[in-house]
């Protein structure tokens, strides 16, 4: 038992006063001169005998009154559960940690998982009163919080609550947890709760923090929503493949999709249909093996002669509607402007590489190309003239500084910038791009072919890399590479950089790092083959190839964006004047965006792509010249699909506070008042407390 107001047990020192009162008011003896008093001596002694008796029980009866009215302004509780006893009047601070992923739009009885949250939250946060502060934490991958720290303004953290939305995002439940975590211990209330609200997905909880805040286990949990269903069948969508990207009207494309059943009853029969247009329809119809990836390849179509030509595949509905459809965009054919240029050496370096580009230009992976020849010390100037994604600098020569502060300018705004540093590449490099844009200088290397290094590690993380992990990383290794540069110090610099390709020497093969929007990238070797033999294996075309294809991709060129994503838009005014474009999203509300300075080429990147469907650009042709592209389709983030959950056992394990559940045959309300004060014995003593006041009235009354 404990007492929310342990002060007013001072009151108990009340219970003297009876006793004070008793002795103070004793009855005085006074003599009598009587003739016989043989017959009245045994008389007074039974009645001074019951007098005592009577006013001694009344005595105590009265000093327990005292006790028990002190008791009641102590308010005593029971305790049982888990959790610190939270004490009125010192402040409270809850958090509210509210699952928005994909999956809380599964439907169970009829309602939406995230709708029966959202009402348990809101009645809990009612339940807070006076200076109570309080935060609502968003648990997506794109986690946010309704405000910057805890706030009194509790009808503002309910309004953020009521406007939330089920997103396109994977969860990532234990990150906004430990957010909840650090708000409430910052706070300087005592009482410290976090309220959860989740369908435990256990996919969301693969990647719990190492390390939770110190004093976690100090503050109480309550789980405001958990999913009774935690194994449901599910068939999900995963992937959209649509190639060429780059076709033409009238040339062929295919579409394939990937599909994948969740939980032992998801197999079966699936169809499926890609709607291109408004009247052609591809159907099919495949098995599903649970826990397997099936590959769907439907019939190959023309391009339509529409500047966008844009497509959704649509699947049977289940348990969870939103992954059921992937949506595509073929974007306008915008080719890849590429400038290339030599310091010095051998011609063959660009002989290499213009081979490679001409055989890539005729593989349907690879976007449109525009290659051109100009002279090292022009180049600067001519990426200035028209837009130009790519500057490509074989055995760098000397460029004034002039020149590299253009290209500085022109790197921030987006460009990429690859150095191919081969035997001749002058002192300049050291003189004029350290540190502002490689961290450390350069020093030559280089050993006989026979002892030739080879690479051993890549960066698999970066989109160059990633599709080199499981087909072509064995070619990789047979690469000699025999000469080269390497950074003449190994410190720490403040350049944040990777080594995408590195060697068994431990020096980088190809570096890059970001400036601004754009890259700048080193090839620490030649791109002939004077100092290794890269440029005779296929390794050669599949680097090329892969740049290419990712920068197409980072250019926005690309079938579809998964939600969240910042998607490139380039605009071309007509002239210097300010303009607007309109964003036109799924659900069909216009998002304003200006465009204005001296440029008058820009590229906008569009982060308002949290509605899955086609977006489309509006402008006023007399103003904006062109928009690439003109629309694009966002696809929900994956990963969602798997419902299976954590029950409330296996959760609290992950946890770093204990977690007491609602029952739902009970109010909230009531419940909640139990798990923070207890169980209140205060009825119980005020009957304690009538009780004895109806004896002392019995035991008091004229005899």
């Amino acid at each position: 038992m404990s007492f929310l107001y342990p002060l007013y047990l001072l009151g108990a020192l009340a219970a003297v006063l009876p006793v004070l009162i008793h002795l103070l008011t004793r009855r005085q003896r006074h003599k009598i001169l009587f003739s016989d008093l043989s017959l009245l001596r045994q008389v007074d002694a039974e009645e001074a005998a019951r007098y005592k008796l009577e006013h001694l029980r009344l005595m105590i009866l009265r000093a327990v009154m005292c006790a028990i009215l002190a008791l009641i302004f102590c308010q005593p509780v029971l305790k049982l559960g888990q959790g610190v006893l939270r004490r009125p009047g010192q402040g409270n601070v809850a958090a509210f940690v509210i699952d928005n992923s994909r999956s809380m739009g599964t439907s169970e009885g009829g309602v939406v998982r995230f709708e029966k949250a959202r009402q348990a939250a809101l009645e809990i946060l009612n339940q807070l009163r006076g200076e109570d502060e309080a935060i609502a934490i968003f648990a997506s991958s794109r986690t946010r919080a309704s405000h910057a720290q805890p706030t009194a303004f509790r009808e503002e953290v309910s309004e953020a609550i009521e406007e939330a939305e089920v997103t396109p995002f994977s969860s990532a439940f234990p990150q906004a947890v430990e957010q909840a975590i650090q708000h409430v211990l910052k706070s300087p209330f005592s009482n410290k709760e976090v309220y959860l609200f989740t369908d435990a997905q256990k996919t969301a909880f693969n990647s719990t923090p190492a390390a939770w805040p110190p004093n976690s286990n100090t503050i109480n949990g309550y789980m405001g929503y958990l999913s009774d269903s935690i194994d449901l069948p599910n068939v999900e969508l995963t992937e959209i493949t649509v190639s060429p990207v780059s076709a033409k009207p009238g040339e062929p494309v295919e579409v394939r999709a990937k599909v994948r059943g969740h939980g032992s009853q998801s197999a079966g029969d699936v169809e499926l249909d890609l709607e291109v247009g408004p009247t052609n329809r591809l159907h099919r119809k495949i098995t599903l093996v649970p826990g397997r990836d099936e590959e769907v390849i439907f019939p190959t179509f023309q391009r339509s002669s529409n500047p966008v030509d844009s497509g959704v595949i649509r699947m049977q509905p289940d348990v969870l509607d939103t992954d059921n459809r992937l949506y595509y965009a073929l974007p306008e054919g915008r080719p890849l402007r590429v400038l290339m240029s030599q310091g010095g050496g051998d011609d063959r370096v660009l002989n290499f590489i213009q081979v490679a580009l001409r055989i890539l230009a005729k593989m349907p992976v690879i976007p449109p190309l525009s290659a051109e020849f100009v002279k090292v010390q022009e180049i600067a100037a001519k990426a200035g003239e028209q837009p130009t994604d790519v500057i490509l600098i074989a055995n760098p020569g000397r460029v004034e500084e002039q020149g590299i502060q253009a290209m500085s300018a022109w790197m921030r705004d987006g460009g990429n910038l690859v150095l191919a540093m081969g035997a001749v590449v002058g002192e300049w490099v050291n003189q004029l791009l350290v540190p502002q844009w490689i961290p450390f200088e350069l020093k030559r290397w280089e050993i006989s072919r026979k002892e030739a290094t080879h690479p051993r590690a890549f960066d698999f993380s970066n989109p160059w890399m990633d599709r080199f992990e499981e087909e072509d990383s064995s070619d990789w290794r047979s690469v000699s590479v025999w000469g080269g540069w390497e950074f003449a110090s190994k410190g720490d610099s403040a350049v944040s950089s990777q080594n995408l390709i590195t060697l068994d020497r431990g020096s980088p093969l190809l570096w890059q790092r970001n400036i601004g929007l754009g890259t700048l990238t080193l090839w620490m070797s030649s791109l002939d083959d004077s100092l290794n033999d890269v440029p005779h294996g296929g390794m050669y075309l599949a680097l090329w190839g892969e740049y290419l294809r990712t920068l197409a991709e980072k250019k926005g060129l690309r079938a579809e964006f998964a939600a969240g994503s910042q998607v490139p838009v380039e605009v071309v005014r007509a002239d210097d004047r300010p303009a607007e474009i309109r964003l036109i999203p799924p659900d069909g509300k216009p998002q304003i965006l200006a465009v204005a300075g001296p440029k008058l080429t820009q590229t906008l990147y569009l982060s308002r792509t949290d509605q899955v469907g086609h977006y489309t650009i509006e402008f006023n042709p007399s103003r904006v010249e062109r928009v690439t592209p003109s629309a694009f389709a966002v696809n929900m983030e994956a990963g969602e699909g798997d419902l299976t959950g954590h029950s409330l056992e296996s959760l609290e394990k992950l946890l770093p506070f204990p977690v007491e559940r609602f029952r739902p045959s009970e109010s909230i309300a009531s419940q909640i008042t139990y798990s923070r004060y207890g169980f209140s014995l205060w009825p119980f003593v005020l009957l304690l407390l009538l009780a004895a006041m109806t004896l002392e009235t019995w035991w008091s009354r004229p005899t």
